[in-house]
């Protein structure tokens, strides 16, 4: 596609991000659409991730929180769509250019793409993660409150509506994000457009992950109890006949679940100690 296209503004957060900004950021150059700018949204990391971002010619805005640096990076991005980024993925060279024309020639104010795992190791839990993520983005399942999936690519002019509030959840927040634009009345399009994502290859690790969840639970469920609750339960896709095609890893769904869950309550109850003890 040619430049006079709109100007698409990727929104990458980082935070010691040297082991996977580059690959991201090539992918970015891969882009069959070329009229892009790149934000780099950086929670002050001690790596090599701002180095990496300057060599690119990223431009850099720092914020302390995921929450805070999609708030940063909407402020700082010039383009009339905002692509949302994890420094930890891999887009397919053509997804830019659907996502445009999807909004542009179709209508549509933002898109959700059909993110993939990368495996790298190929743990019984990298294949688990990998399998869920084939099931419920195979499944469009992009509802803002019961759906998982959510769009990553967004008309500039709903994103920058988004309000930011001052003390802004840690947990949940592109989901809530995904709500408040759906609720400003913006179409969303599922397109089967690749995003590959580096996962979590062992339990140690998804326990450590969730345990953070959990921690930051309690501010998100007094700031959207339906979304938080929603999103605290089994997903409704592992109840759909395509999860028991491979009966071992749908056992696998139920087993990395529970780990998250039981992590999950435990980083609750650490933050209620903590808010107590700041009492």
């Amino acid at each position: 596609m040619k430049d006079a296209y709109p100007l698409v503004s990727f929104n990458i957060a980082t935070y010691n991000s040297a082991h996977t900004l580059a690959k991201c950021l090539d992918s970015l150059k891969a882009q069959t659409y070329k009229n892009f700018e790149v934000i780099i949204m950086d929670s002050n990391s001690k790596d090599k991730t701002l180095q990496i971002a300057k060599a690119f010619g990223a431009k850099i805005v720092f914020a302390p929180t995921l929450a805070t640096a999609r708030k940063a990076g909407a402020d700082a991005s010039r383009g009339e769509y905002i692509f949302v980024v994890d420094s930890d993925q891999v887009l397919e060279p053509d997804v830019a250019e659907r996502c445009v024309v999807a909004c542009e020639k179709e209508g549509f104010d933002g898109v959700t793409l059909f993110e993939r795992s990368l495996i790298t190791k190929n743990t019984f839990v990298e294949r688990v993660i990998a399998y869920d993520k084939e099931i419920f983005h195979s499944l469009h399942d992009d509802d803002p409150i019961k759906g998982t999936a959510i769009p990553r690519f967004f008309r500039a002019s709903f994103f920058k509506r988004v309000e930011f509030e001052k003390n802004p959840p840690i947990t949940f927040e592109h989901t809530i994000i995904h709500q408040k634009i759906v609720q400003m009345g913006a179409k969303i399009k599922f397109i089967d457009a690749y995003i590959w994502h580096h996962e979590t290859t062992t339990i140690r690790e998804v326990a450590r992950k969730f345990y953070r969840y959990g921690y930051y639970y309690w501010p998100a469920y007094k700031f959207n109890k339906e979304l938080a609750i929603h999103h605290s339960l089994p997903r409704r896709t592992y109840f759909h006949y395509r999860a028991l095609k491979n009966p071992l890893l749908f056992v696998g769904l139920f087993y990395v679940y529970f780990v998250k869950a039981v992590s999950a309550l435990i980083g609750a109850y650490a933050y209620t100690l903590n808010f107590y003890d700041r009492e």
